[in-house]
């Protein structure tokens, strides 16, 4: 018999229960392991007894949708009740597509009615935002951001602020982004659109060719649609229904398949984001891989090492889209440090230990951006004669016309290096989940050995052969004597001496 699929075609917002629309409104962020320690006063014993006192101090730092925290004791009365309200009762709003048009960045999103949001360089170091509602129109400086900017400025620096420290509050301008950002069309250029949609899970129309395409981009929405139904299922998404993959599952006229709800299920994802990000919301638990921080950044990594080697066999095609960032040796650089560094605050900066399972793709992360990074040991050439355009924002502070040196032509050097230097690259993020790095020993071990034959600073060797001593004396330990499935070597000759550095 038929498994009736009808409900799910006309599931609508105004048919969510209560607490289907909060989760609705709440949403599931990429990284909740970055954590804000401010929490409601009335959840804390101790701060019941004099809460009218605080209040008022209290309500400077407000906590966002995205799990920010905003100081606005320096706003204007009024911008700051608008701040609190919007943060309160959050728009249900859902990204649809965002694309790069010439100068302008726009993102289209839905809150019943369909709102585009445009983010335009003015030249004036300062961006020109705009939202199709028209509250945010007067002279040119928009003194009240409309709910719809916010809710966009606050998830672009959900994506795009590598730095955040969850327990300093960031600080609110008067434009209703974070000072932290920066101006937010350079912010993007730099980032990128389509490494930040990924993030958004909002679809990029008509991506150049260099970053992909949309075989690429298609293949990452299926992929978390996917990881959103493995989670229902309680399996891994590698092994949920292999047959559910590829870009044919997009753009299909029907949504529904018959005799297949999973199927159903999946295009609906695919087809309407409001129902994705409601789907996600009540779904997705944190040991669930669609909510795992450190899989996220791996995927991350990848798609940034994808753009970096495009670059890499053909330079001149950074030109194609000459209002971003040529994705080169500095671009990719600080986003593997930006996604190191949250990885560091993950582990740091949360209210619970990592969980076993946790700690074990955050050292597979780790690893696998080490290997990346080791494999990557060669020149990039330089663009040929640029000529650097006004809105153009550049990854170097390089003048204009000097030569390249070699570390910024060389993902390895910039990152690992060749001089004797105190560098710690990845070694010091291991060194904090040693039983999780232990059982990656073997590729560590192969991975010190390529580094020594490459060349690297004296210091860095030592600091990783030391660390591969204390995860051979962690996996003796946690053994205890019975070897982990797939251990087929013996301790002692793991152990491989590596080639003198060059």
């Amino acid at each position: 018999m038929s498994v009736p699929v009808t409900p799910f075609s006309k599931l609508a917002l105004e048919e969510m229960s209560p607490t289907s629309q909060s989760a609705f409104h709440t949403g599931l962020q990429s990284y909740d392991c970055l954590e804000p320690t401010l929490r409601d006063s009335s959840s804390d014993p101790e701060s019941c007894t004099d809460e009218s006192e605080d209040e008022d101090e209290l309500s400077m730092v407000v906590q966002s949708p995205a799990k920010l925290a905003y100081n606005i004791h320096h706003l204007p009365e009024k911008e700051q009740d608008a701040v609190r309200d919007v943060f309160g009762e959050p728009p249900a709003i859902a990204l649809q597509q965002c694309r790069l048009i010439d100068d302008t960045y726009a993102f289209q999103m839905t809150e019943l009615v369909t709102r585009s949001v445009r983010i335009r360089a003015t030249g004036e170091g300062a961006s020109r935002i705009t939202c199709s509602c028209g509250r945010d129109e007067s002279d040119g400086n928009a003194l009240e951001p409309c709910s719809h900017l916010f809710w966009l400025l606050d998830r672009l620096t959900k994506q795009m602020v590598y730095d955040y420290d969850a327990k300093t509050p960031l600080t609110m301008t008067r434009a209703g982004s974070a000072e932290e950002l920066g101006d937010p069309f350079t912010a993007i250029a730099e980032h990128h659109l389509d490494v930040l949609s990924s993030g958004l899970h909002c679809q990029v129309i008509d991506p150049e060719s260099i970053y992909g395409g949309e075989d690429e981009l298609a293949a990452h929405r299926v992929q978390e649609s996917r990881e959103l139904l493995a989670a229902v299922y309680g399996v891994s998404p590698e092994e949920f229904r292999p047959d559910l993959c590829g870009r044919r599952l997009l753009g299909k006229k029907k949504v529904v398949k018959r005799n297949d709800l999973d199927c159903t299920v999946l295009r609906m994802l695919l087809d309407n984001p409001h129902f994705f990000t409601y789907f996600q919301s009540a779904v997705s638990r944190p040991q669930d891989a669609v909510s795992d921080a450190f899989r996220k950044l791996s995927q991350r990594i990848d798609r940034v090492l994808r753009r970096f080697d495009a670059y890499a066999a053909d330079p001149a095609s950074a030109g194609r889209r000459s209002a971003e960032t040529p994705p080169d040796v500095s671009w990719a650089a600080k986003h593997i440090l930006g996604c190191i560094k949250l990885i560091r605050n993950c582990i740091f900066a949360r209210n619970r230990p990592l969980q076993p399972s946790e700690e074990d793709t955050a050292a597979r992360t780790l690893v696998h951006i080490l290997s990346a990074v080791v494999a990557r040991n060669h020149d990039v050439l330089p663009l040929p004669a640029p000529s650097e355009s006004p809105l153009s924002p550049s990854s170097s502070s390089r003048p204009a016309g000097a030569p390249m040196s070699r570390t910024e032509r060389n993902l390895y050097l910039r990152l690992i290096g060749d001089a004797d230097r105190d560098a710690d690259f990845v070694v010091a993020e291991l060194g904090l989940i040693p039983e999780a790095a232990s059982q990656h020993l073997h590729t560590l071990e192969a991975i010190l050995e390529d580094i020594g034959m490459r060349g690297a600073p004296v210091g860095y060797f030592e600091k990783f052969k030391a660390l591969l001593g204390r995860l051979r004396g962690t996996r003796r330990r946690i053994s205890g004597g019975l070897k982990r499935q797939g251990d087929g070597e013996e301790e002692g000759g793991a152990s491989r001496e590596s080639k003198r550095m060059k």
